[in-house]
């Protein structure tokens, strides 16, 4: 809300030795020149503190805050305060509770008024109750509340004595519904920017449960109906939303937490913040998922808000209520809480919820013997930006208006990083911080190959989406398991093979080497360099032996990406494995050629064995 602010003068004027007194015409003063408002992110605490000044001090003045995060398109009013003061109205049911307050005050109330015990009663979790000390709760009954709402809502002055109303909780709400002048009173509460938490049953109208008065406040909580009674419910429910509402005073978990509630259900559609949702499989009978027109709008809520309002399914269960549940309503009633008197306020709803980047994996090492591997990566966290104004009301003429919008961001900063190194190509780290280093040394897996797994970390928690690399060793290699060559000594090309293509189709690169080359039946191994002559030899020594070598074929154009010889390799050459060259990664082909040096007196057609083995190792 925007308006100038307007105030009258009184103004002495001095004329024909007359005093003359008369008020000047309206004046108008922009509300930058009144209210001024300052964010200072604070990363450590992740949080935003705000502060701001009124130079009119002609009135004493309540104010509210209103933020919008860059992922949000409307301002909202948010919390103000550090504790709050809270009415609940519960229907009028039989069944009672009886307790005492970590104050010592003892109290026997209709168990649809439990939420004093549940935030004023010390537990195992906390000597001052789910409350913490910070929400103090009284009671009065919808009967009594309907007859004259005013005495309970407030003061004798004029103002009012809650920061927050809660309605519950029972089934249905025992039916009983408000009355058309606590509707209309309630309104005008909640148009002060006063908080309102409706429980079970409250906000709606349908075929089957109709609360009209009730449904009338729906449009605060940004709720509607479904005409024809829709259910869906159970008795678990998942984190949906992040921020101020899950994790203070309690920290009731990130998005995609599971929580424990008593069975309860939804049937109504939300379009504000859906802060928690029904966990699948919805257990509650006859569950089934509506939407709006044009698919807006959902009832799977468990929890949902809309600046200062909210409803919560809790009451389905007559008064029981689980520790989430009981954590979940102190949270809520303490977020509700958004009117103030005080000038500045550490806005713990402004946090860091943007995640750093997707880590950006540069390479992988390892040492020579591949037993150690290291992974080099980077990341950088991202900010959450925010807008604020805070809005000024008068108490004694209500006027209202707004500071300027001013804009800040908050980044927590990297934590570190989550890593996991297995064999499954899709597993998310659980935000564990296995290092705070841009690089990660590790054991090598067992197996042929393995994955990476890194997700970047910030201080307030958030996790980037996870970047998986993989590391395959297995060296995977096609080539022909035998070939024939042919020796014709009429021919003017005596010696005739084809070429032995090998392809590797292993992801990194691969050395090709010879680990064997003989003659296993039909003749002997010869060297090379036995014989000057080889066209010369007799027929005894043409059977007795020749020289069979490999070497490659063409390296230019090919998948070859090095050489290490450029001359055949002849069975008397391997007295230890030979290099031949270094084929590429990714189906890389290259060919290698057979070579030989024999006699030519054969008296008979002959077969002939050889066999070579080659060696395939990983380079890179």
């Amino acid at each position: 809300m925007r308006q100038s602010f307007r105030r009258l003068f009184l103004i002495p004027l001095l004329a024909a030795g007359i005093l003359l007194s008369g008020f000047s015409p309206s004046v108008s003063a922009s509300a930058a020149s009144v209210l001024t408002l300052t964010a200072t992110p604070n990363p450590s605490g992740n949080y935003v503190a705000l502060n701001w000044t009124n130079s009119d001090k002609s009135q004493p003045y309540s104010y509210m805050l209103y933020s919008k995060s860059a992922h949000e398109s409307t301002f909202q009013s948010i919390p103000a305060k550090d504790n709050a003061k809270v009415l609940n109205i519960y229907p009028v049911v039989a069944p009672t509770v009886s307790f005492t307050t970590w104050e010592g005050k003892s109290y026997t109330l209709p168990k649809s008024a439990s939420l004093k015990m549940r935030m004023e009663t010390p537990n195992e979790y906390d000597s001052k109750g789910y409350g913490k000390g910070l929400i103090s709760v009284d009671t009065v009954s919808i009967s009594d509340f309907n007859a004259n709402p005013d005495t309970y809502l407030k003061n004798a002055d004029g103002s009012y004595k809650y920061d927050v109303l809660y309605f519950g909780a029972w089934d249905a709400f025992a039916s009983q519904d408000l009355s058309a002048t606590a509707e209309t009173k309630i309104d005008a509460f909640i148009k002060t920017g006063r908080g309102v938490l409706f429980g079970h049953d409250t906000m709606v109208d349908n075929d089957t449960i109709s609360m009209p008065n009730f449904f009338k406040l729906a449009h605060y909580c940004d709720i509607q109906t479904i005409p024809h009674y829709t259910v869906l419910g159970s008795s678990q429910i998942k984190v949906f939303k992040k921020g101020l509402l899950t994790n203070y005073p309690w920290e009731i978990g990130d998005v995609g937490t599971i929580l424990n509630v008593p069975m309860s259900h939804s049937n109504q559609l939300a379009f504000g913040d859906v802060w928690m949702t029904y966990q699948q499989p919805y257990t509650y009978p006859n569950s089934a998922e509506a939407t709006g027109s044009g698919g807006q709008g959902t009832n799977t809520f468990y929890l949902t808000s809309w600046s200062n309002c909210a409803m919560i399914q809790t009451g389905h269960s007559n008064g029981e209520a689980t520790p989430d549940e009981q954590r979940v309503t102190a949270n809520t009633l303490f977020y509700l809480a958004q009117i103030t008197t005080d000038t500045s306020w550490n806005d713990h709803k402004g946090q860091d919820l943007d995640a750093p980047d997707e880590p950006a994996i540069s390479g992988v090492t390892h040492n020579s013997d591949r037993t150690q591997y290291t992974v080099n990566y980077s990341s950088q966290d991202n900010a959450t930006g925010y807008q604020y104004y805070v809005e000024a009301t008068g108490q004694n003429d209500g006027a209202k208006y707004d500071s300027p919008v001013i804009s800040t961001s908050l980044k927590t900063g990297m934590k570190g990083y989550s890593i996991v190194v297995d064999n499954n190509p899709d597993t998310v780290p659980d935000g564990s911080i296995t290092t705070t280093s841009d690089s990660y040394t590790f054991s090598r897996p067992s197996g042929s190959g393995f994955y990476i797994h890194i997700a970047a970390v910030d201080n307030a928690g958030n996790i980037s989406a996870v970047a998986h690399y993989h590391t395959d060793e297995l060296v995977s290699v096609t080539h022909p398991i035998s070939i024939g060559y042919s020796i014709d000594p009429n021919s003017n090309t005596p010696f005739t093979a084809p070429d032995i293509q090998i392809t590797n189709n292993s992801t990194f690169p691969i050395k090709v080497s010879v680990a064997g080359l003989k003659a296993t039946s039909g003749i002997g191994d010869a060297a090379p360099t036995a014989y000057s002559d080889w066209n010369s030899l007799t027929a005894s020594q043409t059977g007795s032996g020749m020289a069979l070598g490999v070497g490659i074929s063409q390296a230019a154009g090919s998948g070859w990406t090095a050489v290490n010889r450029q001359t055949p390799v002849y069975a008397s050459d391997v007295a230890s494995e030979v290099p031949l060259g270094t084929l590429g990664a990714n189906g890389a082909s290259g060919n290698l050629a057979l070579a030989a040096k024999f006699g030519l007196a054969w008296t008979n057609a002959k077969t002939i064995f050889h066999e070579l083995t080659l060696d395939f190792t990983i380079t890179d």
